[in-house]
């Protein structure tokens, strides 16, 4: 093994002197100073604090998780060089503390705002923290580095972090004054300034920037023995400092009285427990150089100790090299998967802030990882399938227990709404979720192709129906139709039979209007199932629709506003004329009669399809030539939504006996369907109904239709077949 002077000289020699040069500093107050005050025995307090604190006997303190030496938790008791200098404030104005222990330090910011803390025990000045706390004087301070494997390449400062990652705690100042200064990385978050120095350690970044202290603690603490300390950073000395919410000024002012009390004895001590390297307060430049002395003497004896166990060390260091290789490649493959599924992936803590997110939230979400940084129910829209997401992911909090997959609507940061499966696990320690991870699929065009394949079974489910009732409805109406040749021939045989002044005769005149009633049932029957005859030809269905709308005014009562709107210019249909015009009446008629006795408006449209229209796969030529959209509309009753699916059945009605066949509506199912076009209705209870009526525009050469083949399939997509045409003059 090689032994790197310069590694050994960094870490064993500049390090623990810039430690001894950096707490030689003490912050606000000089030797002089305290000499002086500590000289009045004790704390004089003005009667506006002493109040103060006599109707505040308990305050509550609060500071960052995971911040040591400084600051941190230990098995929920604090501590740190914060908790002993806070104790000593505590003993000094005979305050109680109440601790809240383990808090992410944005509830510390957010629980202070909203005045469930008194006092911040160890925190940074910033201008956006000024805005909602005061400050004591600094109490503590430690200048920034740049950490960094044995291995890496050269650092002389932060112009050489260009392009490299860096690791960093999220809302921290590092990321601002980089951003600040132009400096370009690639940042990987962690939570805790010990994630940090671990993913530099095993290689996921190159490099973190700490205060000093903090650095050469957790390094020796944690035994990362492979990193190193490369560089000054630019960047003012990080400062602590102590924090009340605005409006406690007598508490402020008591604790820099506090502060301002203890002896240099005193905070040399608390010092002296925390770091590695003692020193006493006010040292003379004499003293310095001996404790250089000494470290070099100390420097000297571990470099024959570590000449002595260097092969055993190059045999660890092989070991440790191929392992942290063989874990890089397992990170890059995972990191490929990650960045490259079509799935996102993601993680969140219990309080559901989302800590980690991958590359596929650009597609989802539709912003940058780092944006995404805050609770996911920001993104959740008001749909009501979120709501079982949220009980679901609050049960897996609870219980520690994987939950069965669900759906969530979410809304990116463009507005664009997405569905996603969603399948997440908790992840438990201690028997405490302390986070959930997961996977979410975008199924929006799933469940789009789904809502459409539900909405062709409907439409098949109907044209069978259709077809078993028009098959039925057409062998009843021939067969009824032979029986009633023979009553009204007969009828008519006894007519020519009997006298004038004879009574049968009006009997059998009933029996013949009867027969006559029965044979435009029969009629609508045959019209219904489509086994009669139907002529067609190319018409200008503009014309049709004015024709038919003048003869219904003078049948529609004038408590009803007609408004008819027709494009002039639209394309001839291939159609049966008096069909058409059935179809038209029959749609008006029901019309206005979901409109009596109160009146209404009855409006009357038609114009060119468009391109969404004519993507419908039941319009038969539609994609290719066009088609033509009538639009009949009213603001009747509205049809109730139970029966809606019924109303193109034969006989089916909802009007009174002997006001209405059930058969109007059916008949214009199959008038459509004969035509190769498509009816659809909307209707709201109240509001009234829309029935849109889409017919093909005419593509073959303007003939006239004698005869044709019957098709028995009502709502069937064959076209009729020509036996015999002639040319119509244009």
């Amino acid at each position: 093994m090689k032994f790197d002077i310069g590694h050994f000289f960094t870490n064993c020699i500049l390090v623990p002197t810039l430690i001894i040069g950096l707490w030689f500093t003490n912050v606000g107050h000089s030797y002089a100073q305290n000499t002086a005050d500590n000289a009045t025995g004790s704390i004089q307090l003005t009667p506006t604090e002493k109040v103060w604190l006599d109707s505040h006997p308990t305050i509550t303190i609060a500071g960052p998780r995971s911040f040591p030496p400084f600051h941190y938790y230990e098995k929920s008791k604090l501590k740190g060089l914060s908790a002993d200098y806070t104790k000593f404030i505590a003993d000094s104005l005979g305050l109680k503390l109440r601790i809240l222990a383990d808090l992410p330090w944005p509830q510390v910011l957010k629980r202070v705002r909203q005045g469930d803390i008194d006092l911040i025990i160890c925190i940074a000045k910033t201008a956006d923290r000024e805005t909602y706390l005061d400050f004591s004087d600094p109490y503590l301070t430690s200048p920034l580095v740049i950490v960094t494997r044995d291995s890496s390449p050269f650092i002389s400062g932060i112009e050489d972090l260009h392009g490299k990652t860096l690791a960093m705690v999220p809302k921290t100042l590092v990321p601002e004054w980089l951003s600040r200064d132009g400096i370009d990385v690639s940042s990987l978050y962690v939570q805790s300034p010990l994630q940090g120095l671990e993913a530099v350690s095993f290689s996921r970044a190159d490099a973190a920037i700490d205060n000093l202290a903090t650095a050469n603690y957790l390094i020796h603490q944690n035994g990362l023995a492979n990193l190193k300390i490369a560089a000054p950073t630019p960047y003012d000395d990080y400062r602590l400092y102590m924090a009340v919410p605005k409006g406690h000024q007598e508490l402020l002012t008591s604790v820099n009285k506090a502060l301002a009390s203890m002896s240099s004895q005193q905070k040399s001590d608390i010092r002296n427990h925390w770091l590695s390297v003692k020193y006493d307060y006010g040292v003379s430049p004499k003293d310095v150089f001996r404790y250089i002395f000494l470290i070099l003497l100390f420097a000297l004896g571990v470099i024959f100790a570590l000449l002595f166990r260097s092969h055993r060390l190059a045999k660890e260091t092989q070991e440790r090299i191929a392992t942290e290789k063989a874990l890089r490649e397992s990170e890059e493959k995972l990191r490929n998967i990650l960045d490259n599924s079509t799935n996102m992936y993601y993680s969140h803590s219990p309080d559901h802030e989302i800590t980690y997110i991958s590359p596929r939230c650009r597609q989802i979400l539709q912003c940058e990882p780092e944006e995404a940084m805050k609770r996911w129910t920001e993104f959740a829209t008001d749909n009501p399938i979120n709501l079982k997401g949220v009980e679901y992911t609050e049960k897996a909090i609870k219980t520690g227990q994987r939950q069965p997959p669900y759906e969530l609507e979410l809304k990116g940061n463009e507005g664009r709404k997405v569905i996603v499966e969603i399948r997440e696990h908790p992840v438990v320690k201690n028997g405490r979720t302390v986070a959930i991870v997961g996977s979410a699929t975008d199924i929006t065009k799933h469940k789009k192709a789904e809502k459409e394949r539900e909405a062709l079974h409907r439409q098949l489910f109907q044209a069978r129906k259709m077809e078993s009732i028009g098959t039925l409805a057409g062998g009843i109406a021939h067969e009824f139709n032979n029986i009633l040749g023979i009553i009204l021939g007969n009828a008519q045989l006894a007519m020519l039979d009997l006298p004038e002044e004879n009574p049968a005769r009006s009997r059998i005149n009933e029996i013949q209007t009867a027969c006559l009633r029965a044979k435009e049932v029969v009629l609508e029957l045959l019209s219904f199932s489509r086994q009669t005859k139907q002529g067609k030809q190319l018409l200008n269905p503009a014309k049709l629709v004015n024709d038919t709308v003048r003869l219904l005014r003078a049948s529609i009562p004038s408590s009803i506003k007609i408004l008819c709107q027709n494009d002039e210019s639209i394309q001839p249909i291939n159609a049966n004329a008096t069909q058409i015009q059935q179809l038209i009446i029959n749609l008006c008629n029901n019309a206005v009669r979901a409109m009596e006795p109160g009146g209404g408006t009855l409006t009357i449209c038609l114009e060119t399809a468009d391109a969404h229209d004519l993507k419908m796969p039941e319009l038969e030529g539609g994609s290719a030539a066009g088609a033509v959209r009538l639009t009949i509309e009213d603001t009747g009753t509205g049809i109730d939504p139970g029966i809606q699916d019924r109303i193109f059945d034969p006989y089916f009605t909802t009007k009174d006996v002997g006001k209405g066949s059930g058969m109007g509506l059916a008949i214009v199912h199959g008038i459509v369907h004969n035509h190769g076009g498509v009816i659809s209705v909307k209707s709201e209870i109240g509001r009234g109904s829309v029935f849109t009526v889409l017919l093909p525009v005419g593509t073959t050469p303007t003939t006239e239709e004698v005869s044709a083949d019957t098709d028995p399939v009502p709502g069937g997509t064959e076209s009729l077949k020509f036996t015999q045409t002639k040319k119509i003059p244009d």
